[in-house]
């Protein structure tokens, strides 16, 4: 699905970033079957025009000029000396968001986009969302999944009580909890409310020797959920079961996959129920994740249509991070 022909306003849009996120993930593609990425995103949706990238590893700055047919700049001072974009992606390590978010409020975008997680630490996150404020600039976080029209199909199922009440569940996530996982907390914070409690069941060990990978349970709401950790060097995985009372939910291939499942009496053995071998599948969009999430930040430029990822949903996410590491 192409972005909006016609539309009358385009932001000037930049990435800071060249990275996989920024221009990687997607970048031997040549249409718009996949949009994985910052720039792909920005070139694809016509509510944007990409003008320039910024990037210390000069390779990754001739690949984007070499693709995109716009500069690219090894340092942001030089970036914001040549240009004044409206909204820009930042897409560095998470030890360099806040540095960077500090640098770019300087030229007053209309709209940041940063990865995940926010920051390092709550303290820097909130101090991102006062500059923000101060700012007038919007600030999403990208949180792919509270815009991709799968998960709020599913959001709506859950809420409509087709399921009965979602009571546990679990998550298995590699790659560190606040690098990964944190995707899972924010998802699942998304789809059933406010983490209520913590419990640790196993410290486990650290990914890359820096991001711990517990084994935690995390109450949402009224729900427990266990997180799993895997291991990431014998393969990637993210993947959600949810139980309730009148069915159960599939979350796999990090979100790829979407299937419910409702009960129904079992036809052999009397009086006991059983789940239904026919699966419902809710069709996904996770292969132009990207594009829903520029959409998202369109309508609320132009529209003052709520964001369902902002500074204060990712900082909150991150604090129940930090909560959790304290405990280890």
């Amino acid at each position: 699905m192409p972005g909006h022909k016609g539309l009358m306003r385009r932001f000037s849009s930049v990435v800071i970033g060249l990275g996989q996120i920024g221009q990687g993930y997607d970048y031997d593609c040549q249409d718009d079957a996949y949009i994985l990425t910052h720039a792909t995103g920005f070139t694809y949706h016509d509510g944007y025009e990409l003008i320039a990238g910024v990037d210390p590893d000069k390779v990754q700055c001739e690949r984007f000029e070499k693709k995109f047919g716009q500069p690219a700049y090894t340092d942001v001072q030089t970036l914001l000396s040549q240009h004044q974009p409206e909204v820009i992606a930042i897409a560095v390590p998470t030890s360099l968001h806040y540095q960077v978010f500090q640098e770019v409020m300087s030229c007053q975008p209309r709209a940041v986009l940063c990865e995940k997680p926010i920051a390092t630490c709550v303290g820097d996150a909130k101090n991102m969302l006062s500059l923000a404020e101060e700012n007038h600039c919007a600030l999403v976080v990208n949180y792919i999944r509270r815009f991709e029209p799968g998960v709020l199909a599913l959001k709506r199922t859950i809420q409509s009580g087709d399921l009965g009440e979602i009571y546990k569940g679990t998550v298995w996530y590699s790659k560190g909890l606040l690098n990964n996982g944190s995707h899972f907390v924010d998802l699942l914070r998304f789809l059933l409310g406010e983490v209520t409690n913590i419990q640790i069941i196993e410290k486990g060990r650290k990914w890359d020797g820096k991001d711990p990978e517990p084994d935690v349970c995390l109450r949402f709401g009224q729900t427990s959920v266990c997180f799993l950790a895997a291991r990431e060097e014998c393969f990637s995985i993210g993947e959600i079961v949810l139980i309730g009372t009148q069915g159960m939910i599939h979350y796999a291939g990090g979100g790829g996959v979407i299937e419910v499942r409702k009960t129904q009496p079992d036809t052999v053995y009397r009086g006991y129920t059983i789940l239904n071998q026919a699966k419902q599948t809710i069709p996904t969009a996770s292969n132009r994740y990207q594009w829903h999430v520029l959409e998202a930040l369109y309508h609320h430029l132009t529209e003052k249509t709520p964001l369902n990822s902002d500074g204060k949903s990712a900082t909150e996410t991150l604090a129940v991070i930090e909560d959790v590491f304290e405990l280890l």
